[in-house]
């Protein structure tokens, strides 16, 4: 059955001109595939080929047989990579971005809204297996609860792109994008070593912008500056009572 799933999947892709890939940006990462809008309420999975076309992985939407959900985002992976189910949940907003040389993998996908909240998933071989580990969780304590908050919230967790040959992966902890925490929309972000689970190196947004500026996406690059600059201009009114208007 998964092969005969694989075989339609090939035929719909190819129908469409590639390995069912669209030619559009991702939100967080620029070069990342967009999967949500094209398989979110569809019963037609689509193909994301590795570089080099030994391995793909199918994605799609599913209404049943969800792990935590009535609705989610399945990605089957097969070819030289190796064998893997993996439910990345709800999946809005749900991007795939493989690395250079084909052996590993990251999809952000969000667990809420539009909005968030993102979690980030790293699919490679881990302790001489094929595995999917989630990077959330460490670049929560990384990043903390640095602003004043409306509830207390953790930041959005992306994937922006590999780093150079390795298999550490540019991932961004976003405030997220609505007004609840101070200098919402802004960003850090961190080098991830997947295999160890450790954060190599952090950059300011300043950094990241003029480091990372071709990989990143639409939302990071349009994060806003100003509330780095001088913070208490992006305050939220509710969070500063003790600020009140002359």
């Amino acid at each position: 059955m998964f092969r005969k799933s694989i075989q339609f999947a090939l035929l719909v892709s190819l129908s469409l001109g590639g390995f069912g890939q669209p030619a559009k940006h991702g939100f967080y990462s620029r070069a990342a595939i967009p999967l949500w809008e094209e398989i979110a309420g569809s019963p037609t999975p689509i193909v994301v080929a590795s570089p080099d076309r030994r391995s793909r992985i199918l994605a799609r939407w599913q209404d049943a047989g969800c792990k935590d959900k009535d609705e989610c985002v399945v990605l089957d992976v097969e070819g030289e990579l190796g064998r893997l189910h993996l439910d990345v949940g709800p999946g809005v907003g749900s991007e795939v971005l493989w690395a250079p040389d084909s052996k590993a993998f990251f999809v952000t996908t969000s667990n809420g809204g539009a909005n968030g909240d993102y979690h980030l998933f790293v699919v490679g071989t881990f302790d001489g297996k094929i595995q999917g580990r989630d990077i959330t969780e460490r670049i929560y304590e990384e990043f903390g609860h640095p602003f004043r908050c409306g509830w207390e919230e953790s930041p959005n967790v992306a994937g922006i792109g590999w780093a150079g040959v390795t298999h550490h992966l540019w991932v961004a902890a976003e405030v997220v994008n609505h007004s609840n925490c101070d200098s919402f929309g802004t960003f850090k972000a961190y080098e991830v070593d997947p295999a160890a689970m450790t954060v190599v190196r952090a950059l300011n947004q300043f950094e990241a912008k003029r480091d990372l500026k071709p990989l990143l996406g639409k939302e990071l690059r349009l994060a806003p500056d100003e509330c780095i600059r001088k913070p208490e201009s992006c305050y939220v009114s509710t969070n500063h009572p003790e600020i009140r208007p002359n």
